[in-house]
């Protein structure tokens, strides 16, 4: 079954849409408003402590490392976010919808030199626009991307529910699932429940109930695809006991 790819632990986010270009176009103008009154802010310092030529060392820690290392040091501390992305609501993610390593945040931090610095930001423009995931180029090379935040979903949201004792499974292949599969499933309910009329999920929901059938082998059901998930999970749970007390 082709798997819902997002982070399933506890606290993460498991409903997430991609950031369209506006959303980052705005966060990108908020992070550059700050790092200019930031440099506006150091310059009137160092004016009135007369630092000139002869402190090129001060110049460089104070007022250059900072701004060069902002996106950087934002988004590997503040799970993803700069000023502007908090602001818009929107963090890095891995395409998976995890939390990026050091070494993603680091790799799309240095093709920004190609994205943004050198090109004015027009490659990135372009990139974002045209590529599947909304992805300039550095989030290409280190396969994230940029989301929007709905809100935390906490685990007990994703509990498996205890069926009542005269419970009888209306789809008793269910119990052939593994694990993972029925992870999955969880996880396309809760999305649907934060993103009820987000076409996309319901469209993930139609797809995830076609893989289901598929993958036991069932006539096509005529139930919505929300129900269907939650009757497959349901019967899951009651032929595994896999119920949360």
């Amino acid at each position: 079954m082709d798997p819902l790819r997002v982070q399933t632990a506890q606290n993460v986010d498991l409903a997430f849409a991609t950031a369209g270009l506006g959303y980052r176009i705005l966060a990108w103008l908020i992070d550059g408003l700050i790092i200019l009154a930031y440099m506006y802010f150091v310059f009137q310092i160092m004016g009135r402590l007369e630092i000139g030529g002869n402190g090129a060392t001060t110049v460089f820690v104070v007022l250059f490392l900072p701004v060069i290392l902002y996106h950087l040091l934002w988004e590997v501390f503040f799970e993803g976010r700069s000023p502007g992305k908090m602001v818009l609501k929107i963090r890095v993610a891995r395409l998976d919808g995890a939390q990026p390593t050091l070494g993603q945040y680091l790799l799309r931090w240095l093709l920004r030199l190609v994205d943004v610095t050198f090109s004015s930001g027009t490659v990135a423009i372009i990139a974002v626009a045209v590529t599947k995931s909304a992805q300039r180029l550095g989030d290409v090379a280190a396969g994230t991307t940029v989301v929007r935040i709905h809100r935390r979903v906490k685990l007990s949201e994703v509990h498996y529910r205890k069926l009542a004792s005269d419970y009888v499974p209306s789809f008793p292949e269910a119990e052939r699932l593994a694990d993972a599969d029925i992870r999955t499933l969880r996880a396309v309910i809760v999305k649907l429940r934060l993103e009820k009329k987000s076409r996309a999920t319901q469209n993930l929901a139609r797809r995830a109930k076609t893989a289901v059938e598929n993958r036991l082998s069932i006539e096509p059901i005529h139930m919505p695809p929300e129900a269907f998930l939650r009757t497959i999970v349901d019967d899951y749970t009651a032929a595994h006991d896999r119920y949360d007390g």
